[in-house]
């Protein structure tokens, strides 16, 4: 069997209709996860991913129960169908606690519980307006430092996101936005792009969100992974239940060390990645970074029933 790295994507990934598919495919799976997902945190899930509104989809503390429900879904489905286990997993963010429900650390319902909770506290953090965050692709890594130092007299400015060796993401002050603009570009970045999130994520601005996280973190019970983790903080494997407690609560006020994570699965010796759930960010990312790697970016049943022949 040929080694698999399973990547789980995060916010922004997340569209109206993305569950259609899954739902003609695998009804009576499809309903049962939602249906769990719905007595945890009683949203129904379902509907708002399949009819909207978009809006709502798109507040934080819907999106991540939503994005999570259906990456464990598509998880859960292949297990089912083949005798299958990736040799690794790695989330973005949200994508995280997706990445432990497949490693079999933390189980299905309590990480729906966790990511709106999570959802709620990020949401809450920041009164809405006063912070977002901005993607910069291509600017010179030399010039990150300058540009942070020059902006920060006027405001709060951090690295949030290391995506990969051509984009990194901040996390700001929103009156700071049109600065960014201009200084980047003025210092040679090629695309700067304001994201569509409520807040300003992995940065000191979620410092009283991360310390009420932990407390809703302490009451849920994580186990060891049964296959290879990598966390968003460190970049490297993680086992010690704990610790990863620990840094899932770290995360929410520390940058995204993707570029690391690729860098890490690559150098081990991986080269075939699929990314489980809706979009395929994270897949195009590890492309882009190694062309040489093959990536599948399973979004749909049909892409699922194919990749499932091929890999049993």
């Amino acid at each position: 069997m040929d080694q698999w790295v399973f990547l789980f994507p995060g916010q922004g990934s997340q569209r109206v209709g993305m569950v259609q598919d899954f739902l003609n495919h695998y009804p009576q799976q499809t309903q049962e996860f939602f249906n769990i997902a719905q007595e945890k945190i009683g949203v129904d899930l379902l509907k708002l991913s399949q009819e909207g509104p978009e809006e709502e989809l798109n507040l934080t503390y819907n999106t991540q129960p939503a994005l999570l429900t259906l990456s464990a879904l598509i998880y859960q489905i292949m297990s089912s169908k083949i005798s299958f286990t990736p040799v690794a997993v790695a989330g973005h963010s949200l994508g995280e606690y997706s990445a432990l429900v497949a490693a079999g650390s933390i189980n299905f319902s309590d990480a729906v519980f966790l990511v709106r909770k999570r959802g709620e506290i990020m949401q809450n953090a920041v009164p809405a307006g006063n912070g977002t965050m901005v993607a910069v692709i291509g600017l010179p890594d030399q010039q990150l430092k300058p540009l942070i130092e020059e902006l920060s007299h006027n405001g709060k400015i951090e690295i949030a996101n290391y995506n990969s060796s051509e984009q990194v993401v901040f996390s700001l002050e929103k009156t700071l936005v049109p600065s960014v603009m201009e200084n980047a570009k003025s210092r040679g970045a090629k695309k700067i792009i304001e994201l569509r999130v409520s807040a300003p994520f992995h940065s000191s601005f979620m410092r009283e969100a991360a310390h009420e996280f932990q407390t809703i973190l302490s009451q849920i019970s994580i186990a060891q992974p049964q296959v290879r983790f990598l966390s968003n903080v460190t970049a490297d494997y993680l086992n010690d239940p704990e610790k990863i407690r620990e840094l899932l609560n770290q995360q929410m006020v520390s940058p995204v060390k993707w570029k690391d994570i690729m860098d890490r699965l690559y150098q081990d010796g991986y080269r075939r990645f699929v990314e489980i759930g809706p979009g395929n960010v994270l897949s195009k990312l590890f492309k882009r970074e190694y062309g040489q790697v093959e990536t599948r970016s399973i979004q749909s049943a049909s892409v699922l029933n194919e990749w499932m022949k091929e890999a049993s």
